[in-house]
């Protein structure tokens, strides 16, 4: 196996983590920043609302993108496979 095929099964297997959990990162943060504006405008500074709103959004947000972020992880694993199959 050269250096190049590494540093390309490295970097698209980076992109790939970047890729999975950007949707994520972006509604928790979305999130977290309109529970915050509403417990400033309402003035109720209870921290279990804002957890598990979020967690909430999390979650679905996960099971939403599941299937399209699997899809890419699974063709990911195959193309590194390969690549590492052909080492014999």
């Amino acid at each position: 196996m050269s250096p190049q095929n590494v540093l390309d099964i490295t970097r698209d297997g980076l992109l790939i983590v970047l890729w999975a959990v950007l949707p994520v990162v972006a509604v928790a943060t979305i999130t977290a920043l309109v529970i915050s504006v509403l417990q400033a405008v309402t003035q109720v500074q209870d921290q279990s609302i804002a957890q598990s709103v979020r967690l909430i959004a999390v979650l679905v947000t996960i099971v939403l993108a599941s299937g399209v972020l699997g899809r890419d992880v699974l063709r990911f694993a195959e193309r590194a496979f390969q690549v590492v199959g052909t080492l014999s």
